[in-house]
């Protein structure tokens, strides 16, 4: 290989590695400022390898033209040169708005498997016929204990998703509100002898009274998941999806003789798959 195609193939190394650098700072920054879920991998760690990988790429191109020093440009072809380096400067930068479509086309397409995966579980489970109790509310300690323990059981069974709880309309004073449910039960274990009390019930632990109260259940809701279990509960309402920065949370309404809650099921996924 000769001096000329030796320089001219050092070029072409640099000029498209500080393209590839450009384009990748760009694309890290358009899915950390958008939350952004498309690469498989931690896109941090390949973030920053591929940056050092880069930047050796063109460390080495450069060594390269230095060693052969050569600075002189062949002017064989010079004008066809011009004409294609004009092409090339309207090119490039149309490639911007193409990477940020393909950013946020395979965000979309993770968010959309997310939401498939979601609402097959929620659909299995409900099929099992694992869920059979839990429409049949009542706030008392066995409900509260077997509902944690379905719940628990559930999250045990499946990978699609990390936690799932369950919500249901009450009243507190007479003021409609909803409670949630958790997997979680354990300071209820070691009760005994429930009785009722106003929006409650209380129960004995060794020599003491506890008293366990609907508010320490209330689900705090925004306006948008009122709205929903406004109209879930009513009957009017589907299943609900919402994906907020790696978080994907499927509402799940589960009716049975009349009577409704709504199973909430929740992931959390640091990296997508592009093109899934």
């Amino acid at each position: 290989m000769n001096m000329k195609k030796l320089v001219k193939l050092s070029n072409i190394i640099g000029i498209v590695s500080v393209l590839l650098l450009v384009y990748w700072v760009f694309a890290f920054i358009l899915a950390q400022v958008f939350g952004l879920k498309v690469f498989r991998e931690h896109i941090t760690e390949m973030f920053a390898m591929s940056v050092l990988g880069i930047i050796a790429l063109m460390a080495g191109a450069l060594m390269l033209n230095i060693m052969l020093n050569l600075t002189r440009i062949a002017e064989r072809n010079q004008e066809t040169a011009v004409a294609g380096g004009k092409k090339t400067a309207w090119l490039l930068p149309a490639l911007f708005p193409l990477l940020a479509a393909l950013l946020f086309g395979g965000n979309y397409l993770s968010e959309q498997r997310k939401q498939r995966i979601l609402l097959q579980s929620a659909e299995r489970i409900v099929q099992s016929g694992d869920t059979a109790s839990l429409a049949d509310y009542r706030f008392d300690l066995p409900y509260i204990l077997q509902t944690a323990d379905t719940l628990k059981l559930m999250e045990k069974e499946n990978t699609a998703f990390r936690n799932v709880f369950l919500i249901t309309p009450d009243t507190i004073g007479g003021k409609p509100v909803y409670l949630a449910f958790y997997d979680e039960a354990d300071s209820y274990r070691n009760l005994a002898d429930m009785q009722p009390a106003a929006d409650g019930f209380t129960a004995k632990e060794r020599d003491n009274v506890k008293t366990v109260r609907k508010i320490d259940h209330v689900y705090t809701t925004d306006p948008a998941d009122r709205a929903y279990l406004q109209q879930a509960f009513a009957g009017r309402e589907g299943s609900r999806f919402r994906a907020d920065g790696g978080n994907y949370t499927l509402y799940y309404p589960y009716r049975k003789n009349g009577k409704t809650v709504v199973l909430v099921f929740s992931d959390y996924q640091q990296y997508g798959k592009f093109g899934s």
